[in-house]
């Protein structure tokens, strides 16, 4: 008998351990999904033979989308050299690496891409023929690869759906290279067209100053620099700092946790630590992120 009851102790103890932790769990993920948290503004990518960028604004309703050629080369970090959008599901699928979907159409349009979706598959696309004036398709929320969870998904399938008007549209130059006949996005005139458009609110309002330190590649500063400015983040200066390797947000100590730095330490998964900023508000240290931010200079 005494068995008996102690077998049944340590079957509750086991049966309470396991809602418990099943509760947490739950408490956790509801807790860090959008219901709980979101940007001022929201950068989100569908991936396919019709690739487009929304970038949604939760605050003024001031919502942009943008769609992209397939045949159409960009930059896409991480050392790749530049590849038309149209081929870089084939890249995804070789190298097995989706993040680089966010990374490409980041540093394209300078700005955080928070969700991307895509197909899955080795498909290459090419000349688009589709309308300009599709809107996200809810059911490729559910049914599309993405880094968003399934919450994530419901609470954008409501954002999407409650938005009536039309996008603004955003329109970028392309450069037709002679010789190889490549079709290349024209990065400067991008920024300089869409200047001021897709900032998040929240950044500006803070007015945070940001310094970046690098270890080798001063291309890959200036496009993490011009990424973190796409977003309205104000780059004071950029330098050199080899005696660093490891990636960091760095603030000041007694300085108040600002969403800037804990916006950037999220995208750029590098934690934030307390240390001397200089003039600076925050020192953003690449680190060994400076290989997966990697651009070719030309």
């Amino acid at each position: 008998m005494k068995k008996k009851a102690n077998y049944r102790i340590l079957y509750s103890l086991l049966v309470g351990f396991l809602l418990f932790y099943s509760f947490y769990k739950g408490a956790v993920s509801i807790s860090g999904s959008l219901f709980f948290s979101h940007p001022a503004r929201m950068n989100i990518v569908f991936y396919g033979p019709a690739t487009r960028y929304y970038s949604i604004d939760a605050r003024d309703k001031q919502n942009y989308s943008i769609q992209f050629d397939p045949e159409v080369k960009v930059d896409v970090p991480g050392g790749y050299g530049q590849y038309r959008i149209g081929s870089l599901g084939k890249l995804v699928s070789l190298e097995k690496d989706p993040e680089i979907i966010k990374k490409a159409f980041s540093a394209t349009t300078t700005t955080f891409v928070h969700y991307y979706f895509y197909q899955n598959g080795e498909g290459i696309y090419y000349d688009n023929t589709q309308e300009e004036d599709v809107k996200p398709a809810l059911k490729d929320l559910f049914f599309y690869s993405s880094n968003a969870s399934f919450l994530d998904r419901i609470y954008l399938a409501f954002l999407l759906s409650n938005i009536n008007e039309n996008y603004n549209k955003i329109r970028y130059r392309k450069e037709t290279e002679e010789g190889l006949n490549d079709v290349l996005f024209q990065e400067k005139s991008f920024i300089q067209d869409s200047i001021g458009l897709l900032y998040n609110n929240d950044y500006r309002e803070e007015q945070q100053t940001v310094q970046v330190l690098y270890r080798q590649n001063y291309s890959t500063a200036e496009s993490v620099s011009s990424l973190l400015e796409g977003n309205g983040i104000r780059v004071s200066d950029i330098n050199k700092n080899t005696s660093i390797n490891d990636c960091k947000v760095v603030i000041g100590e007694g300085d108040e946790l600002s969403r800037t730095a804990k916006d950037i330490a999220r995208f750029f998964s590098c934690p934030i630590v307390i240390g001397k900023t200089d003039i600076y508000d925050i020192l953003f240290v690449l680190g060994e992120k400076e290989g997966e931010w990697e651009v070719n200079s030309f």
